[in-house]
């Protein structure tokens, strides 16, 4: 396996985010390559695969956090909820993040079970694109610090991934045809030209938007004051893709 490095990509503003443990939205299977075999090689062949990484920056942070409480009484399981998420917003205001580029996505008042001691359990949660990536850490850190006790994910996207693709595809490719030379020496084969190639695409990768998303559950009932460090490290996304090929082999 080869790893590359590369320099992240320019954003795109239009995006499709991808839900949690990577699942993939309206994603579509990519349909196998076939090279037609040459006449007279009959059904003969070397199959093997190359498999390439290339990591690369996030281009964006998605954050889904909140707050939940309860209370004997709906009202007041409500109104603290509703107070920490002011408080939130608040913060995220004051730390740089633009209202656009906040909105809620649940809200939820409900019973709890008797058994567990009864009650009202309030809970909202907040979808927060940061798209100055280095400063994700100290938003989630301003979330927290101003109450926020729920972190449900953290997204990692990027975005425009043609060129990342095309440098993982190379590597793949190279180390497959590498496999087979290999093999050939080392078992004096006489190797001929590809008769099949498949291309199995990365996870999480969203052909409409072109984009790559990874996440991360960080937990709930977070303390309000723990670091953010602590929970949130931007890192890198992986892009991994593998190429499997099919070599003819014929008759001496």
């Amino acid at each position: 396996m080869r790893i590359l490095f590369v320099e992240p990509v320019m954003f795109r503003s239009a995006l499709i985010f991808l839900g949690a443990g990577l699942a993939l939205i309206g994603c579509q299977s990519p349909q196998p390559i076939v090279v037609p075999a040459p006449n007279g090689l009959g059904g003969q062949g070397l199959v093997l695969s190359g498999t390439a990484t290339v990591r690369v920056k996030p281009t964006l942070v998605v954050l889904k956090l909140g707050a939940s409480f309860s209370d004997v009484r709906p009202v007041e399981a409500k109104l603290k909820t509703d107070k920490t998420i002011t408080a939130i917003l608040a913060a995220l205001k004051k730390a740089g993040v633009p209202a656009e580029d906040i909105q809620t996505t649940s809200f939820k008042l409900a019973q709890n079970d008797p058994q567990q001691g009864g009650g009202w359990r309030c809970s909202s949660v907040l979808e927060i694109r940061v798209k100055e990536v280095d400063s994700a850490s100290r938003v989630l850190q301003a979330a927290i610090l101003a109450g926020a006790n729920q972190i449900n994910q953290v997204e990692y996207t990027v975005e425009e991934l043609q060129e990342v693709r095309a440098k993982a595809r190379d590597e793949a490719c190279a180390v497959a045809k590498d496999k087979a030379e290999q093999y050939a020496q080392n078992f004096g084969l006489k190797l001929g030209s590809p008769i099949y190639i498949e291309e199995n695409s990365p996870r999480g990768w969203f052909y409409g938007a072109n984009t790559l998303t990874q996440s991360m559950s960080v937990g709930e009932n977070l303390a309000g004051g723990r670091e953010s460090d602590q929970v949130l490290s931007s890192g890198s996304v992986e892009v991994m893709l593998t190429v499997n090929v099919t070599y003819a082999l014929p008759n001496k």
